[in-house]
């Protein structure tokens, strides 16, 4: 009996040592803050460290040179691709500021460790502890394309630059959006087969037109032009409008009616993210229009993709997910997507479609059918039908009328925004006067004020108090 008991302790106590064992081994690496795993991470170029409290929220992040955040589940990519035990093969004596790509702060809760982030010229990629210069890892680069990291941006020049011209061609290298339209994402997206994308960003051509009085400190809304022609330069009519409501527009070149819309479709939301990597642009402030075949690729993109695009202006084009009668018995116009559904269709009903046609436009009388589909549904959609209008562009005016409706939704909340950071930063100034903010009352005030209003006077004065300024 006693022999049995004994066996069955030495069995359980193997098994807990294994266990015990076999957690280290898990949790062993370069990844670890005081012992245990991160709660989260950030890529800057520097080990100046960031507060916690502050990585969400965005000014300060950009304003601290922060161009990745990490979360608690992205380290599992990142710790199939590391060595788990340091390397001691003198590979550490090749690694210099020359060779560093950025600093990697591993955060957990008021703890924070720093791994620099090392390139050499063959391609391999090396962690090394920025405290302990001898414990260096060995990394595939795979494990950060994974999350989404890419490192031009660790180099990038601050968006705070202006162009000497008005109109201009954005000058390579251009970056590839996130979003890839690859089988997957079109089935998830437009709920149909396209056909397979080709994309060679490196032979795209962009063009970009600042409007008037443009300022770099302030982040500018966009709008996004799709061209029936292979010009991708921006109309003259959309010019009033754009300096009115302070947007940049951009086009691509060689992307009219005859690519096929798999590229085509791409090509914009890759220039989206390469003029995000120039300028400071406001995600929750970019536009699509365009015209003709550009104006029902533009409304593919509003409805495939409505947490990337705020609203829609089709010019004489436009094509939704129903099919639309014609008014001959058993003939339709035909969708080229499947109705959107769930969180996608939700966001779309929060955003404004302002298409503009003309009596004389062959395409009238499909933009009709469509438009009063889509506000059967429940969009918020109204169409333009300018009388004697043919198959063109309208007047600054029009286009300005339904550009500046589709907007009127996010300027609305800024204005509101707007006055009630005012109201708070007074209120701090009051109560606190010009001390630092070491109150969590006080940081949590400030915080808000800038998440209420980014860029703008007030929360310029709150980063000031919270240890930052303009780069």
């Amino acid at each position: 009996m006693h022999t049995l008991l004994n066996a069955r302790s030495s069995l359980l106590s193997w098994l807990l040592i294994a266990t015990l064992c076999t957690a280290q081994a898990v949790a062993a690496g370069p990844f670890m803050v005081g012992g245990k795993p991160p709660a989260m991470g950030y890529l800057k170029a520097d080990q100046v460290q960031v507060a916690g409290d502050l990585l969400t929220v965005p000014m300060v992040t950009e304003l601290a040179g922060v161009f990745g955040v990490i979360e608690a589940r992205d380290f599992s990519a990142l710790r199939r691709a590391a060595g788990r035990d340091p390397i001691s093969d003198g590979i550490g004596e090749d690694l210099s500021d020359d060779t560093r790509l950025a600093v990697l702060h591993l955060v957990r809760r008021d703890e924070q460790v720093a791994l620099e982030v090392h390139r050499l010229d063959d391609g391999a990629m090396y962690l090394r502890s920025a405290e302990e210069h001898a414990k260096v890892w060995e990394i595939d680069a795979s494990g950060f394309d994974t999350i989404g990291i890419r490192w031009s941006e660790a180099t990038a020049q601050s968006s705070n630059q202006t162009e000497e011209a008005d109109r201009f061609v954005l000058e390579q290298p251009y970056i590839e959006s996130a979003i890839t339209l690859n089988p997957s994402t079109v089935r998830i997206r437009f709920k149909n087969n396209f056909v397979k994308l080709s994309r060679d960003i490196a032979d795209e051509t962009y063009r970009v037109r600042l409007p008037k009085d443009y300022k770099a400190s302030f982040p500018v809304g966009v709008l996004v032009w799709i061209s029936p022609t292979p010009d991708g330069r921006i109309p003259v009519i959309f010019e009033p409008m754009l300096d009115e409501l302070g947007m940049i527009a951009i086009g691509v070149d060689g992307n009219g009616n005859d690519r096929p819309i798999t590229d085509r479709l791409q090509n914009h939301l890759d220039s989206i993210e390469t003029l995000g990597d120039r300028y400071r642009i406001d995600r929750e402030r970019i536009y699509v229009t365009g015209m003709s075949g550009g104006g029902k690729s533009a409304c593919l993109l509003q409805l495939g993709f409505p947490d990337v695009f705020a609203g829609a202006v089709p010019i004489v084009g436009m094509n939704s997910y129903e099919r639309a009668p014609t008014g001959t018995p058993g003939r339709f116009w035909p969708a080229r997507m499947g109705k959107p559904t769930g969180k996608w269709w939700r966001l779309i009903k929060e955003r404004r479609i302002g298409a503009i046609t003309g009596s004389a436009d062959f395409n009238e009388p499909e933009m009709s059918v469509r438009y009063q589909q889509l506000l059967d549904d429940g969009l918020d959609i109204r169409l333009d039908v300018i009388e004697g209008m043919a198959h063109t562009l309208p007047s600054s005016d029009q286009f300005g009328e339904a550009l500046k409706w589709v907007d009127a939704p996010r300027r609305t909340v800024m204005v509101k925004s707007f006055r009630r950071a005012k109201e708070l930063m007074a209120a701090y100034t009051e109560e606190f006067g010009d001390q630092e903010p070491v109150l969590p009352k006080a940081r949590k005030m400030l915080i808000e004020v800038i998440t209420l209003a980014p860029w703008t006077e007030p929360a310029w004065e709150a980063v000031r108090f919270l240890g930052f300024d303009e780069r």
